[in-house]
């Protein structure tokens, strides 16, 4: 729009710009450029359908989306700028026509200019300290680069599980179940501690000559549901992940090459008792608990019962069953003791301070828990003995 523009001016920069030969020589331009500078002189807004009615009445189609005013608008608009560039470049009124618009404007060479020399003032203040502005990126990508390193390191005995693309074995230990048949002619389910797989049923039965025959299914106390959250948040959070297997379905083929996790009670143990304290001097399974021998002295934690309480002791044995893995054994033969200590395991903080109590803050151990309490809220879990192995 003319905004108070002397129209005489105008009409002399459009007299001496339709003599130049990008308009002299298109009368379809020069008509649309006169078109413009009389519209925008009688502040007048035009649109698409009023150029193409006006000025295109046979090729212009509103209805079917004809592309004839967009397009003479796109080459008048890279008319108009190569004239400013060259020829026109000395003159003082300037014609604009702003992208995606139809009406035409005009603006002062002098205005251009100071617009011009303000970007180019910012542009050059940030250009000074390029070099010093590449320098600290650089420095602030190296630190963020080292403190992301420091909070991903996988924490204590865990290095081998949070490695990439590890294969990751959780072994949950449960009850071998079978169906007698008893006195009153009926199967029944039920449980026998001196049965925890189908070798133990056979060796049973021939024994006692009991009528026994195999379940579909076995038993898993609460500990299971427990453990099994809390060690699938711990990988989570880790970004890994691993396979999940109960100890009576256990292979020995299964844990060969994987780093294996075993949670639950040594009284269900079938295969992972050959493994379990396998390396151990000092432990040894001693009834519902262990038996500790250090300098020939003799001790043994036993689970204890009273009125407002219960002890029991849980032992956590970190090993390795394979070159270049590692091995977790969880073990109680109650559920307070397996959860108890698995929460410990699973705490960054509290693993930290755990590392510190070895000599060889790598190494293998073995580390029996007294642990109390009837509640799983309301547990303590006390470090009472540890074995370093070699």
């Amino acid at each position: 729009m003319s905004k108070g523009i002397d129209p005489i001016v105008v009409q002399e920069a459009l007299q001496r710009m339709s003599k130049h030969p990008l308009f002299i020589n298109s009368s379809v331009y020069s008509r649309l450029l006169a078109y413009l500078v009389e519209k925008a002189l009688k502040n007048e807004e035009v649109k698409e359908f009023t150029i193409g009615a006006d000025l295109f009445q046979k090729n212009y189609n509103y209805d079917k989306n004809d592309g004839t005013v967009r397009s003479h608008m796109y080459n008048l608009r890279k008319k108009l700028a190569e004239y400013y560039q060259k020829e026109g470049a000395s003159e003082l009124l300037i014609f604009t026509i702003s992208k995606g618009q139809y009406n035409l404007d005009f603006i002062w060479r002098e205005t251009v200019t100071k617009q011009q020399l303000s970007r180019e003032r910012v542009i050059r203040v940030p250009i000074s300290y390029i070099r010093w502005g590449v320098l600290v990126t650089i420095i602030l990508l190296v630190v963020f680069w080292g403190v992301k390193q420091y909070w991903n390191q996988p924490p204590p005995f865990w290095e081998a599980f949070f490695k990439p693309n590890q294969k990751n074995l959780v072994v949950i230990s449960d009850q071998y179940v079978v169906h007698e048949k008893l006195a009153d002619g009926n199967w029944h389910t039920v449980l026998y501690g001196d049965i925890n797989n189908n070798e133990d049923l056979i060796d049973y039965t021939t024994k006692t000559a009991r009528d026994l025959k195999i379940t579909d299914y076995t038993l898993m106390s609460k500990m299971a549901p427990y453990c099994v959250k809390n060690i699938s948040e711990w990988f989570l959070e880790h970004q890994q992940t691993f396979d999940l297997k109960l100890e009576s379905n256990l292979n020995y083929e299964d844990i060969r090459d994987v780093n294996l996790i075993f949670i639950g009670q040594f009284k269900t143990m079938n295969i992972s008792k050959n493994f379990f304290l396998k390396d151990s001097r000092d432990f040894r399974l001693y009834q519902d608990g262990f038996q500790y021998t250090k300098n020939g002295i003799q001790k043994i934690y036993d689970t204890q019962y009273n009125q407002s309480n219960r002890i029991e002791y849980a032992m956590v044995s970190y090993t390795s069953l394979s070159p270049g893995k590692s091995a977790f054994y969880f073990v109680s033969n109650n559920d307070i003791g397996v959860m108890a200590t698995l929460s410990k395991f699973t705490d960054k903080e509290w693993l930290k301070n755990f590392q510190k109590q070895l000599n060889n803050q790598d190494g293998h151990f073995n580390a029996l828990f007294e642990v109390s309490g009837l509640q799983r809220t309301e547990v303590s879990c006390k470090l009472v003995a540890l074995e370093e192995v070699k």
